[in-house]
């Protein structure tokens, strides 16, 4: 009976976050922890609740208080990796990735987290790896296969990105996020259209959404011919490796300084000519303030 007790108020509280009445939902755990404070469970919850706040650091306080109780705690561990993903400390993300892998290797959650921390080190081939680990655990996940289109698009594999991209859709059509990745995949492809078509559906799912709204207005730019001209350099640029890149801006910079001068200015004026137009278009006014 206590225990069924103990479940149902852990479960409100569950459901509470689930429908992002956070405050309600702090409240219902703090009130669990108070009732059960040997359980680990209520520490790592307050702690996941804090991180769908963009509160991080008490939701990596919350997430330790956990482990503390128990080093093998399943959501304390996914708190703590994903709260430092989202910070974008990579490193310590990693090593927490790391960590955890070595104790849950069959939880999907991690391998997608590291193919993440892959793409954003431009270091595709691992992310596709690590991609496909998270598919092999969880083949029917429709963002893991968002982000899966959207590798294998930086890969140059298009045909491969297109149809992953079916099996997402097919699998959850109303996600804001797999909308995103899909949107930037098509983008890759140099399929403008359907980036935008893409991105239109992740601002109307998720309007409140600052980054879905940014995409969606540099997506928009893109329909215009001239800045995705000043945009090729930037594409081959990001295909080579960092030092690769470096040495070949250093080589560019000493040969043809006059020309790329030139084209920084003119990239300069096509990129905020149309970003001008753009805001115009959406918004009826050129000049727009950045919304937090």
């Amino acid at each position: 009976m206590n225990e069924s007790l103990q479940y149902s108020q852990f479960e409100r509280a569950v459901q509470l976050l689930e429908w992002n009445r956070y405050q309600d939902s702090i409240k219902e755990t703090e009130a669990y922890i108070k009732l059960y404070p040997d359980d680990p469970d209520g520490y790592a919850l307050l702690g996941k609740i804090f991180l769908e706040m963009d509160e991080y650091k008490k939701a990596l306080h919350w997430a330790e208080e956990a482990l503390k109780k128990d080093p093998e705690n399943p959501l304390g561990w996914e708190v703590s990796a994903g709260t430092l993903y989202t910070q974008q400390n990579w490193k310590a993300a990693k090593k927490t990735i790391t960590e955890a892998i070595s104790l849950f290797p069959e939880n999907s959650y991690y391998y997608f987290l590291d193919g993440n921390i892959y793409n954003q080190q431009g270091k595709f081939h691992q992310a596709k790896e690590s991609f496909e680990h998270a598919l092999r655990l969880d083949p029917h996940n429709a963002l893991y296969l968002a982000n899966y289109s959207y590798v294998q698009s930086l890969l140059g594999n298009k045909q491969d990105s297109i149809e992953i991209e079916k099996l997402s859709l097919e699998l959850d059509p109303d996600n804001s996020l797999i909308f995103l990745y899909l949107g930037w995949a098509a983008d890759q492809r140099g399929e403008y259209e359907k980036a935008l078509s893409f991105l239109e559906n992740a601002v109307r799912l998720d309007p409140e959404n600052p980054q879905t709204r940014t995409e969606y207005l540099e997506v928009l730019q893109k329909q215009y011919k001239i800045y995705r001209f000043f945009l090729l350099p930037s594409k081959l640029f990001s295909k080579l490796k960092p030092w690769a890149a470096i040495l070949l801006w250093i080589f560019l910079w000493i040969v043809f300084k006059p020309l790329v001068i030139l084209f920084i200015i003119l990239y300069g004026a096509a990129h905020w000519s149309t970003k001008l137009i753009v805001n115009y278009k959406v918004f009826g006014t050129a000049f727009v303030k950045n919304k937090k």
